[in-house]
């Protein structure tokens, strides 16, 4: 019988508890709500106790408290195709914007300059400048994969990118738009000298992005070559008043 009352009592002490616990944010919520009411404050002063019933108060039903829970938020997952396409993308960005220049300037001031024999036709430099563009950016996106984003590993190979990429859309509106055939000159060799350490930086990292940037290098020189001669050509032209 002692043992029998010994374990009756052990259990009523453990319902009390529980139920003590699951009660204590009733009880909370019913203090903060006195507090708020400034009844608290007159009780301290005043030694005066309200009685809860005097006060209307949110009721607690033990049967309905819910045990909190640990929620975890997610980042919206970014589609894997979005990088490649972002980064395909971005080259074509500063041509878009330099083709408002060259549409303006080419059957204007361009078409008065001497140029070569072998100079390419007007409609060619479009598609093949739209087909580097794609190369070269789908090239830097395999980069970018390759060492696992935007790291300490990746400034060096994607800051040689960026550098040639500015001085890439620099061109345009030195050449075309300010009329600087010579600073034009001084802006492709700078861009084919980033473009080649961008190539052998990429080497090592990924040879596909490597040659990606092949066909890019050899217009580049050609570009130069031509950037030459109608610099040559044409530096002692008087310009038209």
């Amino acid at each position: 019988m002692n043992q029998t009352a010994k374990l009756g009592n052990s259990f009523l002490i453990l319902m009390r508890h529980t139920s003590s616990s699951v009660a204590g944010s009733c009880a909370e919520r019913q203090n903060r709500l006195l507090w708020s009411r400034g009844t608290g404050g007159s009780a301290a002063h005043t030694g005066r106790i309200r009685s809860p019933r005097s006060e209307k108060f949110p009721r607690c039903d033990l049967t309905k408290e819910k045990p909190i829970r640990q929620f975890t938020v997610s980042m919206e997952v970014v589609p894997a195709w979005a990088p490649a396409v972002g980064f395909t993308l971005l080259p074509h960005a500063g041509g878009f914007l330099g083709s408002n220049i060259t549409k303006r300037e080419i059957p204007t001031w361009y078409q008065t300059l001497q140029k070569p024999s072998w100079c390419p036709p007007n409609w060619v430099f479009a598609p093949v400048w739209g087909t580097l563009y794609t190369s070269m950016g789908y090239g830097s996106y395999l980069v970018w994969k390759e060492l696992g984003g935007f790291n300490e590993k990746s400034v060096v190979p994607l800051g040689l990118y960026a550098g040639n990429l500015a001085l890439n859309w620099a061109w345009t509106p030195i050449f075309f738009g300010a009329h600087k055939m010579g600073w034009g000159l001084v802006t492709l060799l700078l861009t084919t000298g980033t473009a080649t350490a961008t190539t052998v930086s990429w080497y090592n990292i990924n040879k596909t992005a490597a040659y990606l940037m092949v066909p890019y290098l050899a217009w580049l020189s050609l570009a130069s070559a031509l950037n030459y001669r109608i610099w040559k050509d044409n530096r002692n032209k008087k310009k038209p008043e």
